[in-house]
C-alpha cells in the first residue's frame, strides 16, 4: 500500500506497509522490523555500519495533509524528517482515506457499533471495497455475530480481498474461526456461507 526507500551513506533502509497497516522495515533483503499501526509507529533496529553498530529509529506518522510521512534518526540524530509515503490523493481521496482511518480506529479500540456505522456509510460510497467487508467481519466477529461476519467475509473475497491468509490469521476474526461451518466456508473458497 505505502513505500518508501530511504538511503544514508551506503545504507538503503525500505520501508512497506500493506492494507492491514503491517509496517516492514528491511535492510539488505531481510527484515529488521515489523509492526503493526493504524495511526504510526516507532521501528527500532541496529545495524552493523563500517564494523560498528548504528542504531536507528524509523518513525511512521500522519501528515497535515492526512497522508502519511516519515522521520528517520541514526544514534539519536535526525537524518530524515517528514518523507512523504504512497502518493499524493485528490481531495476526495483525502477524505475517504481520513474516514477510513476514523473508522479503523474505533475498530482497534473496540468501539464495535461506531465502527460499523462509518464502515457501512463508507460502502455506500464505495460498495466494492473489499477491506471494508473485512473490518466490518472483523467487528461482527468480535460481537459474536456469526452470520454477519461470515457474509461480510465472503463480499470481501467476492471483491477481490487482497489477501486471504488474512482470513486465518487476523485475532479479530478468532470467533469466526472457531464457527462449526468455518471449515466448510473455507473449503467452499469463501463462497459458500454456512
Amino acid at each position: 500500500m505505502y513505500y518508501a526507500k530511504l538511503t544514508h551513506g551506503k545504507t538503503v533502509i525500505e520501508f512497506h506497509n500493506n492494507w492491514l497497516g503491517e509496517e516492514t522495515i528491511i535492510v539488505k533483503g531481510k527484515v529488521v522490523s515489523k509492526l503493526s499501526s493504524v495511526f504510526g509507529a516507532s521501528h527500532y533496529f541496529t545495524l552493523k555500519e563500517d564494523g560498528e553498530d548504528a542504531n536507528y529509529i524509523l518513525t511512521t506518522k500522519m501528515s497535515d495533509n492526512f497522508g502519511f510521512a516519515i522521520d528517520l534518526s541514526r544514534n539519536g540524530v535526525i537524518v530524515h524528517r517528514d518523507v512523504p509515503l504512497g502518493y499524493s490523493w485528490g481531495r476526495k481521496k483525502q477524505k475517504e482515506d481520513k474516514r477510513r482511518k476514523l473508522a479503523l480506529q474505533k475498530l482497534n479500540e473496540y468501539d464495535l457499533q461506531a465502527a460499523l456505522s462509518d464502515f457501512e456509510k463508507l460502502l455506500d460510497e464505495f460498495p466494492d471495497d473489499p477491506e471494508i467487508y473485512f473490518h466490518m467481519a472483523c467487528a461482527h466477529s468480535v460481537m459474536e455475530n456469526a452470520d454477519a461476519g461470515f457474509a461480510c467475509l465472503q463480499m470481501a473475497v467476492k471483491n477481490d480481498l487482497p489477501d486471504t491468509e488474512a482470513i486465518l490469521s487476523h485475532d479479530m476474526l478468532a470467533y469466526l474461526r472457531l464457527q462449526e461451518g468455518f471449515e466448510d466456508f473455507l473449503n467452499s473458497g469463501f463462497e459458500e456461507l454456512p
